[in-house]
């Protein structure tokens, strides 16, 4: 018995004693973290210590030579502290290293992000919620610019053959005034005519409050109804109304067709309104009072500027304020006589813009060319927008065809933006805006030119 204990005392003393304490213990005590000072580092470096270059130096205690962490048997390196222990990264295909799953998200989570970023500035940038609205009409562009002077009689006796089918008006009649706190102004006593072209949404018209509001207003006393496509011709039947067959005038005109027919209007007052346009009977009536206060200029719901340095040419579709100078056809009135020089004046900009670079339908931008022509005869900018007025868009269900397809300035309305469709239109509209500032500085600078020459 006695022997058993001294042996185990001679054998406890013969082990060290670091060996009979815990591993992390033990570890932590066996080890020190090498510095990195030039000091140590050349001290290291005489006594013949290895390369740091794998890792962080470590030495073990009662030995002049330490050794890398690096060089540390796995069983030994799962012994050292979380702390000491350098992260390991898994290999690839091949052995070789690749990105790891998070460096693959992070890059996804940026791209998407950008990708995000510039989609909502380009549609800041772009103002969606503004487009001219004007439905694709027009045939092919033939040089037969001067049998369009008007004149002749006959051309309206020709073209009011009317299609078969018939509409029959239901009178509805609104108050021509909405209840307001202030004095009704009395109605000018002129009577006006309105023109209106039908080529690809004939519901529109037949369904739409558009005809029920015009044919009711005391002021109005005949609409020439201009069915430019004899696919979407019918017959509105009603003492005020005048159904004409326009579709061979379309193929020689285009859009210039209402200016055309507004020649031999018996008013010498003409509004021009496009078949999707809405709007109340007191609207009507403050756009008559307006007019009426001076008739040598064009004066309407929606103004344009030019806008030097746009990306567009210069055009931009952003609403202006009163005086302007160019108010859009969707809504507005004139001097029956101007739509003459519209014809008298076209040649300067006929070949090169027109048959050339047009955009879309023939005459596209015909409401730019009348207004600038408009400030031309009466001298100077005086045409006025009245971007107050209570003017809407009616239903798109009305229009029987999809996502604005047949809408010269693009039409956005099904698509998302991540469709391939929703960035066709986008460019399409780009396209008519960029075309319409041509036209605008084109027209702008040789009428400029001409009257200079005068």
């Amino acid at each position: 018995m006695m022997d058993r204990t001294k042996h185990r005392m001679q054998t406890s003393q013969s082990v060290p004693l670091l060996s009979r304490l815990p591993s992390a213990t033990r570890l932590s005590a066996r080890t020190t973290t090498c510095k990195k000072s030039d000091e140590d580092i050349e001290h290291q470096m005489q006594h013949g210590f290895v390369d740091t270059s794998k890792g962080p130096l470590v030495k073990k205690v009662g030995s002049e030579r330490p050794f890398c962490a690096e060089s540390l048997k796995s069983s030994d390196r799962s012994s050292f502290p979380h702390s000491m222990q350098k992260p390991r990264r898994k290999r690839g295909n091949g052995g070789s290293y690749g990105l790891s799953g998070e460096v693959v998200k992070t890059a996804s989570s940026v791209l998407f992000t950008l990708w995000l970023f510039l989609a909502c500035v380009m549609l800041l940038y772009f103002r969606l919620d503004d487009f001219d609205g004007v439905s694709s009409r027009g045939g092919d562009k033939l040089d037969l610019i001067s049998s369009l002077r008007g004149g002749e009689g006959s051309a309206l006796e020709e073209a009011t053959e009317t299609p078969t089918r018939k509409i029959q008006f239901r009178p509805s009649v609104p108050p021509i005034f909405s209840s307001s706190k202030h004095i009704p102004i009395p109605l000018p006593p002129n009577k006006v005519s309105v023109v209106i072209m039908n080529h690809s949404r004939p519901r529109m018209i037949r369904e739409s409050s558009l005809m029920n509001t015009l044919l009711a207003h005391p002021s109005v006393d005949e609409v020439l109804l201009l069915h430019s496509n004899p696919n979407t011709a019918f017959e509105y039947v009603h003492p005020k109304v005048k159904n004409i067959d326009a579709s061979q005038h379309n193929d020689k005109m285009g859009l210039s067709l209402r200016f055309y027919f507004c020649q031999h209007a018996k008013n010498d007052w003409v509004i021009q309104v496009d078949d999707d346009m809405e709007f109340t009977p007191s609207t009507f009536s403050e756009l008559l009072i307006e007019f009426a206060k001076d008739s040598h200029r064009i004066v309407g719901r929606f103004g344009r500027d030019f806008s030097e340095g746009s990306m567009f040419n210069g055009y931009s579709s952003s609403n202006t304020h009163k005086t302007t100078e160019v108010v859009l056809t969707k809504f507005m009135i004139m001097e029956q006589n101007i739509c003459s020089s519209f014809f008298e004046l076209s040649h300067l900009i006929w070949d090169d813009v027109i048959l050339h670079d047009g955009e879309g339908p023939m005459w596209n931008g015909e409401d730019i060319f009348m207004s600038l022509v408009a400030n031309h005869v009466y001298g100077g900018i005086n045409n006025y927008a009245m971007d107050w007025l209570d003017v809407w868009n009616a239903p798109d269900y009305l229009k029987d065809y999809d996502s604005g397809k047949l809408d010269i300035s693009g039409g956005f309305s099904g698509y998302t933006f991540w469709d391939w469709k929703w960035w066709q239109n986008l460019l399409r509209r780009n396209r008519h805006y960029a075309y319409r500032g041509t036209l605008w500085n084109t027209a702008r600078r040789r009428l400029a030119e001409l009257g200079d020459n005068q």
